[in-house]
């Protein structure tokens, strides 16, 4: 099976995976915050990220076992594969300890620094704890998941990502309908972790049997390439979660849990949208990993360059349906008193632009060698965002806390991304701007412009008015942005019909 086909069974089901999320969570929303007090959820979504910052004292390892892996297997060497495996398992099993003890401690810490009332604390002490526990259980297990990524098992990694949102919607509707409460949220986002962390490695000793024997420490060259490709990963996480995911807890911290839950579902569809415009792209990164492993730089170089234009389209898509779409969405959704409003509308959108810029930038050159320059670069870009939150939040209030976001993309992020991929492919940044940022800007600013536009007149005017319009704006994004489609690495079974649609070249 070709890359270029595994690229795309990958990232079909990733946005299949995206979709029945999307779906499940416009549906699920609503009920959740029917039968959990508002200021509960709001609570519950800070300590969320809390305990992701805690979640992530494997220093990386495991996150990047995926692309080590691919590196190996593109060399055929199996024996460094199984002490990869080995490797991870034993960080994971050391990193599920601490993480225990660090969340313990967070949730000592962080009631004071919030101001949270004795009854808040209690309502999410239960639930949190029942997450720890499974949270810890299954990160040792994530290491066969990572493997099985690495070696491209596609349909498999995929049905498993499907099944995990169907298992996580199964658990949140029983057990709210039970009265459980936080506790069901708490049960729907761990559990189906450790499930797929069990199927997963049931799946390797069927897929690949060699791997999971003979197994033994790794030596101190491995550990060495490991621990040092790991913590280049951790530090970007860290920083990613500074920069994307610590918005609820500078909220709680400065304008209360009321606030997190109008953020939290202006920003809902954005969300899922960003993530789900960096499937494609993020789908072809094992690929690149394993041209690199190849030794093959100009294909190297045109793929980045295939994968920026492709991000650039689709979080594109996504920034300009926000502007248009999202006011008149949460209105019928969540009702009126949970959208922040227009201006933060906007700058969310905007958000979405900046973080899939510099997250491809940093994706791109740290699978082909600078995850340690990417990880230290994304820790900067967070510690400036944390930063601004705190005084543009007081000052501008939720719009504020999101425009952090943009500003730190162009203070940091984007300076060190350019370097980074000058580093690895030798592209400068005016091959950037010429091949992939410019044709975007030209003609994505006019329509994020249009967007806008839409988006006020629903809310003026009439709220359903922007989704009569969506099949308009919706093909004239598709015409517009028609040369940046040409050299993308389309499936040979789709480019036909675009072909005969006029929006690729024969």
């Amino acid at each position: 099976m070709s890359r270029t086909r595994r690229a795309g069974i990958t990232a079909a089901f990733g946005y299949l995976q995206f979709a029945l999320a999307l779906v499940s969570g416009i549906v699920m929303v609503p009920f959740v915050l029917a039968h959990v007090p508002n200021d509960q959820y709001g609570v519950w979504l800070a300590f969320g990220e809390l305990l992701a910052y805690s979640s992530m004292v494997d220093l990386g390892v495991v996150g990047v076992i995926p692309w080590l892996v691919a590196e190996n297997d593109g060399r055929g060497d199996r024996a460094a594969m199984r002490e990869l495996l080995a490797g991870g398992v034993v960080f994971s099993a050391a990193a599920a300890a601490a993480f225990v003890a660090l969340s313990l401690l967070a949730f000592a810490l962080a009631p004071s620094v919030a101001h949270l009332t004795a009854a808040q604390r209690t309502a999410v002490a239960g639930p949190l704890l029942l997450m720890v526990i499974a949270t810890a259980v299954a990160m040792p297990l994530r290491t066969f998941y990572a493997a099985a990524v690495g070696l491209q098992d596609v349909t498999f990694s995929g049905s498993l990502a499907i099944a995990q949102v169907a298992l996580n919607v199964a658990l949140t509707l029983g057990l709210l309908l039970g009265g459980w409460g936080l506790y069901a949220l708490a049960a729907a986002a761990a559990v189906p972790a450790v499930v797929a962390g069990a199927a997963s490695w049931a799946r390797m000793r069927r897929l690949a049997p060699d791997l999971l024997h003979g197994w033994r420490m790794p030596g101190m060259a491995t550990l060495r390439t490991m621990t040092a490709q790991g913590f280049g990963s951790w530090t970007a996480g860290l920083g990613w979660r500074m920069v994307a995911a610590s918005d609820s807890i500078v909220i709680l911290a400065v304008m209360g849990p009321a606030a997190a839950v109008v953020y939290a579902m202006t920003f809902k569809l954005g969300t899922v949208g960003m993530q789900m415009s960096w499937q494609l792209p993020d789908s072809g990164l094992v690929g690149l990993a394993q041209l690199k492993g190849e030794g093959r730089p100009e294909r190297v170089r045109e793929v980045v360059i295939s994968l920026l234009r492709l991000i650039l389209i689709t979080s594109g898509g996504v920034a300009c349906a926000i502007v248009a779409f999202n006011p008149s969405f949460v209105t019928l959704w969540v009702g009126p008193q949970r959208f922040g409003g227009l201006w933060l509308n906007a700058v969310l959108a905007a958000v979405v632009l900046s973080h899939s810029l510099s997250h491809a930038l940093f994706t791109t050159s740290a699978t082909l060698g600078t995850r340690v320059q990417a990880g230290w670069a994304s820790v900067a870009q967070g510690a400036v965002n944390l930063a601004l939150a705190l005084v543009l939040g007081r000052w501008l209030g939720l719009a504020g806390i999101a425009l952090a976001a943009v500003v730190s993309t162009a203070l940091v992020a984007y300076p060190a991304g350019v370097w980074m991929v000058r580093k690895t492919t030798g592209m400068r940044q005016r091959e950037l701007w010429r091949h992939a940022l410019g044709p975007w800007v030209l003609r994505g600013g006019a329509l994020f412009v249009l967007g806008a536009a839409v988006g006020v007149l629903g809310m003026r005017v009439n709220v359903w008015l922007p989704f009569v319009l969506a099949p308009v704006l919706a093909l004239l994004y598709l015409w517009t942005m028609r040369p940046l489609y040409a050299g993308l690495p389309l499936p040979a079974r789709i480019r036909p019909w675009l072909v005969r649609l006029r929006l690729v070249p024969e």
